[in-house]
């Protein structure tokens, strides 16, 4: 491989990257449709509908705001907003206020965070929902109506017929057979064992295996040896840190609060690691969910298990918040409100945050609903004034561990209130120490006068020897020292608890805070159930609530099995049986294969809610061991592979490439790691007096990274890491030039493949260029090189290692390697699972 075609390989690569990046833009967005949900509907109805809107009755100047056909036929003016181009789009420039005869709103201009909103939502392409629905749904937001959708309806265990042909394996494949029968297709082949071997490694606990371990199971002649790998992956701890990591992205985990006052969550990882521990204690999902949403509440045997159910309810604390400039009771609705977009998107597949201004406008959720379960969180106190950057704050709440955390928790606390007033001290005893040195009696006494507590009482004694009264200030002084000194943090998490005066909550009327409406008890989605809601009146109701999500005869059991359920084949196969997998409403997809996800949610229910028993019967499917080999005639009637007539090829998510290379290196360490922003000030950025940033040169796996609310790290950023602000069961794929570049330029990259070539050289030099090229091949693509790869690698060492010769490289040798292994690093290959 020549340097001049090796750059045009990487021109060419980049170029394609880019191209598709555009293609891919123009496809719709499930997470543009939330975000016109979440952020863009709710201000049109307050700030606009009352003069643009159908319900109002009114069109000022010929326009309507209530669908997409409103804003793109426009009114008198023409059309309001011309997708993708903020400057073009006369909706923008009448909030902005740029011309004096088109200013709206006419009463009050929006704010600058609301004007932010409307551009960002233009640039996304101005994302709304299809209005079809309209003319088949009279009201979207009736509950009894809703139960129609598939979502609602009762899990139903309707098994698959007979398929025609022998090799159908499991139930589950039966149903998938049977969907591609039904269209005249065939699965695919199996893959190969190193193949398979790669993908069930990356899959389960997202790391490739070693040449060793492949080798070890393409030579197992035990006919469940598949089955046997997967109960050992499953089994291992890096399972949990691997499945754990996605919960966190729904649980929208972060290190940091983010927003205005990006402060330090610093005991965020205890809920972290809970969440590993968790996954790989199996512990049963109803059970993960009880001690999430109410595990300060739960009855205990033991301080252990009292604390462990408390760290697990950090899940409600941990979203980010607007510490400063808001009305107090904005901030309570506001804080309600991302938790119950959290708790509805994360566990029901419901956009829930849509109902906070006025009824769903798709979904069977009326506003009534919203803040019946708004009640319970607003019922729920998640901050406290805490003593920070010198002065009280309002901040996450924390809570002590352990038989006396509580007396620790306000002893440190105590002393941040105390500790301006405790340096006073010793700097006057510092001062009275002088005056006895100086045999200064009476300015002695005049500072006792003022600083009594920083003056031993011997020193003002005249009558005591000097000796004495200067051993008795010393004392003093080194006692006054001793307790301005900072204690160590003691051991604390993140965890709310019930307000004092539990209270039901009153509607918002369009979602202002400080309009009320009528007052709802506090409850459930009546689209679960027709059974009230028994919540005692001294109970905030979190306890209530928890045990209703997971309970499939009274409560949203089932639902949450199906969403739960779908999760685990997303991330099993690639792609959800219902691709939008936050969102089971009229505005996501309908499941391609409904008879199999409800059995799969039947089977979670049967099995006590073990998400392992479920993840191991996927992976040891026949469908999961196909091949990814395109076939045009089944390309031609499925070309997005919806039926499954073959694997779906995956991109490696950030953390296991980076986790991949370090493995590779022999430089990754599988310890698990404790806190990793201990070194970080108060405020989590480099910001003001505060210098350091958060590190990512930990050898640690990647789920135990600073996640820094807006300051992820580079490789997290560049490669569609989660946002952490909000909940992600669906990360991001895109194909971007910056991807390219990263990998070519990141130091991190280019060591790693240097201790790759390293230890490859050490192991397999002996043996000949060829072995080295082979032993590449099978750490980096968990396979041998072709004839034609080897021969290219080779070319590409040898003529390099002259001219590094020349340059006075001090070990050519060690360096063309190097160069060899990082390109393989930065192929495509080496970043998808086929």
């Amino acid at each position: 491989m020549s340097a001049p075609a090796a750059k045009w390989i990487w021109i060419a690569t980049l170029y394609a990257l880019v191209v598709t990046s555009a293609r891919a833009a123009d496809a719709p967005s499930a997470a543009g449709l939330v975000y016109f949900e979440k952020q863009i509907r709710p201000l049109l109805v307050r700030r606009c509908y009352a003069c643009h809107s159908a319900r109002a009755g009114k069109a000022g100047g010929g326009l309507m705001l209530d669908d997409r056909s409103g804003w793109e036929k426009g009114g008198s003016n023409g059309p309001a907003v011309i997708a993708k181009n903020t400057e073009a789009s006369l909706l923008i420039a009448a909030v902005r206020y740029d011309t004096a005869d088109l200013q709206m709103p006419p009463d009050k201009p929006l704010t600058k965070a609301e004007i932010a909103r409307l551009e960002l939502w233009v640039r996304m392409g101005a994302p709304a929902p299809d209005e079809d629905h309209k003319s088949t749904v009279t009201d979207p937001s009736d509950p009894v109506a809703g139960r129609a959708h598939w979502a609602f309806r009762p899990l139903r265990r309707v098994l698959p017929a007979d398929t025609n042909s022998t090799s159908a394996g499991t139930i589950l494949d039966r149903f998938v057979l049977a969907r591609l029968e039904a269209e005249q297709l065939q699965p695919a082949p199996a893959t190969t064992r190193r193949a398979l071997a790669r993908r069930l490694y990356l899959q389960l606990i997202g790391l490739p295996p070693t040449p060793r371990q492949v080798a070890r199971f393409v030579d197992d002649p035990h006919p469940d040896a598949c089955q046997r790998l997967v109960d050992q992956l499953v089994g291992s701890p890096q399972f949990g840190e691997h499945w754990g990591r996605h919960w966190l992205d729904l649980a929208r985990y972060a290190d940091s609060n983010g927003l205005d006052e990006n402060f330090l969550f610093r005991e965020a990882w205890r809920y972290r690691n809970w969440v590993i521990d968790a996954v790989n204690a199996d512990r049963g999902f109803d059970r993960f969910v009880l001690e999430q949403v109410a595990g300060d509440l739960l009855p205990y045997d033991s301080e252990e298990q009292r604390d462990r159910q408390r760290i697990g309810s950090g899940f409600l604390v941990l979203g980010p918040k607007v510490l400063l400039g808001n009305d107090a009771q904005e901030r309570r609705m506001d804080v309600a409100d991302e938790q119950l977009d959290t708790i509805g998107r994360a566990l029901l597949g419901q956009t829930l945050g849509c109902a906070r201004c006025h009824d769903h406008k798709f979904d069977p959720v009326p506003t009534a609903d919203y803040y019946a379960l708004a009640g319970i969180l607003t019922s729920t106190v998640v901050m406290e004034q805490r003593y920070m950057l010198g002065s009280q704050r309002l901040m996450e709440r924390l809570a002590g561990l352990g038989p006396a955390g509580a007396a620790a928790d306000e002893a440190y606390e105590t002393y941040w209130r105390e500790r301006p007033d405790r340096l006073e001290r010793l700097k006057q005893a510092k001062a009275a120490l002088d005056l006895v040195q100086a045999k200064d009696a009476q300015g002695l006494a005049e500072l006792a006068s003022k600083h009594a507590d920083s003056v031993a009482e011997v020193a003002l004694d005249p009558s005591e020897p000097f000796e004495v009264q200067l051993k008795a200030q010393k004392e003093r002084m080194q006692k006054l020292a001793r307790a301005a000194e900072p204690p160590a943090i003691p051991p604390r998490a993140m965890i709310p608890t019930d307000a004092g005066t539990p209270a039901d909550e009153s509607i918002r009327l369009a979602g202002k805070f400080d309009d009320l409406g009528a007052v709802v008890p506090r409850g459930f989605l009546g689209v679960l159930g027709a059974v009230p809601a028994a919540i005692p009146s001294q109970h905030s109701g979190r306890l209530e609530l928890a045990q209703w999500l997971t309970d499939p005869q009274r409560g949203a059991g089932q639902l949450t099995a199906r969403v739960l359920a779908n999760r685990l084949w997303h991330h099993v196969f690639g792609r959800g049986i219902v691709r939008t997998v936050d969102n089971f409403g009229r505005t996501g997809e309908a499941p391609s294969h409904p008879e199999l996800l409800d059995y799969l949610g039947l089977e979670l229910l049967a099995r006590n809610w073990s998400l392992k028993s479920l993840v191991r019967k996927l992976a040891t499917s026949h469908t999961f061991r196909m091949s990814s080999r395109p076939d045009a005639h089944a390309s031609a009637i499925d070309p997005e592979n919806r039926l499954l007539w073959r694997a779906h090829r995956r991109r490696l998510r950030p953390e296991a490439m980076r986790d991949a290379m370090l493995l590779m290196a022999d430089q990754l360490d599988l310890t698990p790691m404790k806190s990793s922003v201990w070194y970080l000030g108060d405020q989590a950025t480099a910001v003001g007096a505060n210098k350091n940033r958060r590190r990512t040169d930990f050898p640690c796996r990647s789920v135990y990274l600073p996640v820094i609310r807006n300051d992820l790290p580079e490789l997290f950023e560049v490669f569609d890491f989660a946002d952490p602000h909000t909940t992600t069961g669906l990360r991001p794929q895109t194909l971007v030039a910056t991807q390219g570049l990263y990998l070519l330029n990141e130091e991190a990259v280019m060591m790693a493949a240097a201790a790759t070539a390293k230890r490859v050289l050490q192991e397999a030099a002996d043996a000949g260029p060829d072995s080295v090229v082979d032993a590449l091949y099978q750490w980096v693509f968990t396979r041998r090189p072709t004839t034609a790869e080897r021969t290219e690698l080779l070319s590409f060492v040898e003529g390099l290692m002259p001219r590094l010769t020349t340059q006075g490289e001090q070990d050519p040798e060690l360096r063309a390697w190097s160069l060899a292994c990082h390109a393989l690093f930065a192929s495509s290959r080496f970043q998808l699972v086929e």
